[in-house]
Parts: C-alpha cells; structure tokens; sequence
C-alpha cells in the first residue's frame, strides 16, 4: 500500500495507533483534564517510549489534533457546501453518539482544551470557505474576512452548545441560531 508514493510503515500507524488510543483514554477518564495529562501518562498507557513519542509528535497538542482529524474524517468527507450551508447540524452528525462527545462531555471545564477545541473548529470552517472561493464562489467582502468571521462564530457557537446540551438544544435549532445571529444571505450572493 502507498501513500504519497511512500510506502505505509506499519510500525508508524501501529504507534500512531497507541497514542490516539491511550490519549482518548485518558481524556475519557471522568476527572481528567487535558491540562493535566503529561506526555509520560500518554506513553505509558501507549505503552510506547518518550523518544518514540517526540519521534512522531512534538508535543500532546500535535497529538490531539491528530486524534481528532482521525476520529473526523467521516465530516471532513462531508460536501463542503453542505457543512456550511447546516454547519451545527453538520458537526452534530460526528459528534453525537461518538468517543468525541464524551471527551467534550469530559473536558468542558479545561481551558486548554476547550481553546485548542475552537481554534481547530474554527480552522476547519476557514479552509471550507477558501475551498468556496477556489470553486468560484464570489462575495462582495473579502474572502479572508468572511472565513474569519464564520469560522469564528461557529467554533463559539458549538462551544456554547456542548456546554448546554443539557438543555436539549437540537441541531436545527443551534442552524437556527446561527442564521439569526449572521446575514444568512452571504450563502446566496
């Protein structure tokens, strides 16, 4: 098998495996903060060495955007028009019912988390709206602005969401709420 015109090194995925696996376990654990977890509690539940570690990571945030692009991919196959035209309810198809839920269940008071959890939202609805503008989709402000702008509003949008889903908040409503609180009609130009 070949990726890139490289061969896949088993050896690679199988620690990238035990990382992943021993990270979500831990942000799993009722208690456990992000903030808290240490590199040495990652390798050793991985059972994995601290060289090998830093030999595929440079630290536990590079190892936390990993885990979340493979626990993604489901939504990042998702038609990009899609996810932004029913962005909340684009994101609830992945992260409701999944391992994901219960580490933002678990991590909502970690400050840490919940600010790399926003800028890696709001990143992925950056690129979606760049992906827009290389289609050829037009609009009357800059680009750069509109991306900044929603993709800001939808990382805090679903911060506050995860917060209180407690309170039954469904995906069409926080769709709802996002088209209140911006010009809908910057879709339709």
């Amino acid at each position: 098998m070949k990726n890139n015109g490289k061969k896949i090194d088993l050896r690679v995925t199988r620690t990238h495996k035990l990382l992943t696996m021993a990270l979500v376990d831990l942000l799993c654990q009722k208690g456990q903060l992000f903030s808290n977890i240490t590199i040495n509690e990652i390798c050793d539940k991985a059972m994995v060495h601290r060289t090998t570690f830093y030999k595929h990571f440079e630290d536990k945030f590079a190892l936390l955007s990993f885990t979340l692009n493979q626990n993604l991919q489901d939504y990042l196959q998702m038609d990009v028009d899609e996810r932004l035209k029913e962005p909340l309810q684009s994101v609830s198809k992945i992260l409701f019912g999944s391992v994901l839920e219960k580490i933002v269940q678990n991590q909502k008071k970690d400050e840490a988390f919940n600010n790399f959890l926003i800028k890696y939202i709001g990143e992925i609805f950056r690129r979606d709206v760049l992906e827009l503008k290389k289609r050829g989709k037009g609009y009357s402000l800059p680009i750069e602005l509109v991306a900044e702008f929603h993709s800001g509003v939808i990382s805090l949008l679903v911060t506050w969401w995860i917060h209180h889903i407690g309170d039954d908040v469904t995906a069409e409503q926080m769709d709802q709420y996002y088209y209140q609180l911006v010009n809908e009609k910057i879709w339709l130009e």
